[in-house]
């Protein structure tokens, strides 16, 4: 009987996509990828489907919901339709997760399992409030002051039998129907599991140090980084099935990006969608076809409305951002910061943040920046000001403000 990787994957391109596919190909035998998609391109629909992932729509009813809560939903309702093929699933995030070696072997044996990952840190702990804080919201001060001495569970990867993933899956939906929020999913994971509400018969655990999954995050920023023979290491030195997180760490990336990219990506022009051509440009530019990644932007994106597409911007910007100075890298900058310019009003916390340290990279480095857009830039980022000093998130205003005065652009001195 066949396992299962079942995923979502909400606006996502190929570049994100591409290491998660190949390494579970590669590592993984006797195994489908199913991933749920919406907003996702007909380019990187057609390269799924030619690596043999089965890609499912969002139902209709779930498409209003947060995708970390909706995707409980589509997970439950294919178990219930189509589970009796399949024995063990593992339920994942995508754009960060990679496969090392067989997942599924280490349990191929156990009947009726659920198998859990913990972070390297309390739920409360002086270097990551978040999920003490989403408990907190979500829960009560009492129960995230209850359960503040336990790891942190991460929601983003569950291996389990289809049974007893099916049950989890229930128990998500029934306790997220009230959520509104990012970050409620993994409240409630922790919620779940340290309060015994789950009717499972083998509940495992699997802790940083020595599981068969890795979620990185927290677990490298309190260790060293330990790579050998091509592979990322856990905290005993033996090599886990999965990593999650990796992202997180320039070293990891670049390893994944060397083992599990194509390293010669040729576009394919009949995808001249905007969608399709901004998903081909930024694995152009990845594999330093900078010159080509900017007669693709000329030649099918300029005069298009990019309204939507800032996280794929922020991408390709970061990409390039990492390249020689060239002059094609100078171009695709400034046909970055024309994008930005002309389509945006406003941005998401996350999103001005990393354009924050791609502003400030570009100025360490003298990469060009129009006075135009540092004025867009500066405009913005004063009506966040505002929303952080209300929220007394005082350390990322002074980053702000740094920010501000590096720009040297003129600013009226009540932002001061």
């Amino acid at each position: 009987m066949k396992n299962l990787v079942m995923g979502v994957a909400e606006g996502y391109g190929w570049y994100e996509l591409e290491p998660f596919v190949r390494s579970f190909k590669q590592h993984c035998e006797n195994v489908n990828i199913v991933l749920f998609v919406d907003k996702v391109s007909n380019f990187t629909r057609d390269k799924l489907k030619s690596e043999g992932v089965e890609l499912l729509p969002f139902p209709d009813e779930l498409k209003d919901v947060l995708v970390v809560n909706a995707r409980w939903g589509m997970y439950k309702k294919f178990f219930e339709e189509r589970g009796g093929n399949y024995q063990q699933v593992f339920l994942t995030d995508t754009r960060d997760v990679i496969c090392q070696k067989n997942l599924f072997e280490n349990y191929a044996e156990r009947k009726n399992f659920l198998c859990y990952t913990t972070e390297d840190e309390n739920i409360k702990n002086p270097k990551e409030n978040a999920t003490y804080g989403w408990m907190t919201r979500f829960f009560g001060q009492a129960e995230s002051e209850k359960l503040g001495d336990r790891k942190i569970i991460c929601c983003g990867t569950v291996l389990a039998t289809i049974d007893e993933a099916k049950k989890f899956s229930e128990k998500m939906i029934g306790i997220l129907q009230r959520s509104k929020n990012w970050g409620d999913e993994q409240a409630a994971m922790n919620y779940l599991v340290y309060e015994n509400l789950l009717d499972v018969d083998n509940l495992i655990e699997l802790n940083c140090f020595s599981g068969i999954i890795l979620t990185a995050g927290m677990f490298y920023k309190n260790h060293q980084i330990t790579l050998e023979n091509e592979k990322i290491l856990r905290g005993d030195g033996g090599v886990p099935a999965a990593v999650h997180q990796y992202t997180w760490y320039p070293e990891l990336t670049q390893l994944v990006n060397k083992l599990y990219r194509e390293k010669d990506f040729q576009p394919d022009e009949n995808f001249s969608d905007l969608p399709s051509m901004l998903d081909q440009i930024i694995c152009t530019a990845n594999v330093d076809k900078l010159d080509y990644a900017h007669i693709l932007f000329t030649k099918y994106l300029y005069g298009k409305n990019f309204n939507g597409y800032a996280d794929k911007l922020l991408t390709l910007w970061e990409i390039i951002s990492d390249k020689n100075i060239s002059p094609a890298k100078d171009f695709l900058t400034l046909s970055i910061q024309w994008a930005l310019l002309n389509a945006f009003t406003s941005f998401t916390l996350q999103q001005i943040n990393r354009l924050k340290d791609l502003t400030n990279s570009a100025i360490k480095n003298n990469c060009v920046l129009t006075l135009q857009f540092k004025l867009f830039i500066g405009t913005t980022l004063v009506r966040w000001l505002k929303n952080l000093c209300d929220k007394k998130r005082f350390s990322s205003c002074i980053e702000y403000v740094d920010t501000l005065n590096a720009l040297n652009i003129p600013m009226d001195s009540s932002v001061y």
